[in-house]
């Protein structure tokens, strides 16, 4: 089993407790491997995230990552994200010949369940296996796409690089990105989907593969009335995902606003990160702060204050109209500008 992380030096302690959570919870794998694409980690970080490798016998690589800009020659603008994010989109060229199968996680997930399902899922038409993101169908149409096509998120993808390399994915990517004038919405994840999308090699997985804040946030009847998804997960993929996930993604919602590296994060499965911090070689350091600035703080104190009915038509609005209507707007003008 080939598993890649890719993380900056600010990341490397939540990368490296999640790659503990998956050495533990796949003790029975008989070889498992770790990429780490490095993005600036630091010394000390790197002797740590060696140590868990070492404690659990398994095998860490770390990889020079790349600069995105200089990859697509034109200046990429990252947003919230750190340019680390991009590296997945050149797995290709940056693992050796031989990693043909590759489990993509963000530094962001715990792993609780054995991952050999996951990892022996068949790829049939698709060279790239995520979760349906659970967003409204506008989003794949600012993209270029049917409203009803396949949106996965990035957080957790089963990747065939092998196809990669011999279709000249890589090169397809950065064509979108450049086209776009490297303004692309949720980054990365907006150039894997319109660039695979298009050619109809996105598949679905399981929420329980890679279950977001989100889904525990809210009841199911609530979830979908909040996101307007144009494949909604089924009542049971959800209660599978939120009872007993196999990975889960600590993505930032608005709702329940903190993460588990954030002191009093109220997330289900915060106390299961922690105790993985517990037993890591980053025991020691102390939560961190919270990141958000005062209009993040402000929508989740308001959407608790707010009628739920109307907290929910409104951040629906925002989020699955609103936003992808003005990144559309501003895709349009940006080509009319090039034009």
């Amino acid at each position: 089993m080939n598993v890649v992380y890719a993380s900056s030096g600010g990341y490397a302690e939540i990368a490296g407790i999640s790659m503990r959570s998956l050495f533990e919870s796949n003790r029975d794998v008989e070889e498992l491997a770790v990429w780490m694409v490095d993005c600036g980690i630091g010394g000390e970080d790197r002797r740590k995230l060696l140590s868990v490798a070492v404690e659990y016998g398994r095998a860490l690589f770390f990889v020079r990552g790349v600069d995105p800009a200089e990859r697509a020659g034109i200046s990429v603008a990252a947003g919230r994200w750190h340019p680390a994010t991009f590296q997945r989109l050149f797995l290709g060229s940056l693992l050796p010949p031989e990693a043909e199968r590759v489990l993509y996680l963000d530094c962001d997930t715990l792993v609780r369940r054995p991952l050999t399902p996951l990892w022996e899922r068949p790829f049939g038409p698709s060279s790239a296996l995520g979760v349906d993101d659970c967003r409204s169908g506008r989003y794949a149409a600012e993209l270029g796409l049917p409203p009803d096509a396949p949106y996965v998120g990035s957080g957790v993808l089963l990747l065939n690089l092998a196809r990669w390399r011999r279709e000249g994915t890589e090169e397809r990517f950065l064509a979108f990105l450049r086209a776009r004038g490297g303004d692309v919405t949720y980054v990365d994840q907006g150039v894997l989907n319109g660039t695979l999308g298009a050619l109809g090699q996105t598949g679905a997985l399981p929420p329980r593969f890679g279950a977001p804040t989100v889904l525990f946030d809210f009841p199911y009847r609530d979830l979908l009335r909040l996101r307007r998804p144009a494949r909604p997960p089924t009542e049971a993929e959800w209660r599978a995902a939120v009872e007993d996930p196999a990975v889960v993604h600590f993505t930032a919602c608005f709702y329940s606003g903190s993460r588990p590296w954030n002191a009093g994060c109220p997330h289900p499965f915060a106390a299961e990160y922690l105790a993985h911090k517990a037993a890591s070689p980053w025991r020691e350091e102390p939560p961190r702060p919270d990141g958000r600035g005062p209009v993040g703080r402000l929508t989740t104190a308001a959407a608790h204050l707010l009628p739920r009915g109307l907290m929910l038509a409104v951040m629906s609005f925002l989020h699955a109209r609103a936003y992808p209507w003005a990144r559309g707007v501003k895709s349009r003008m940006r080509r009319r500008r090039r034009g």
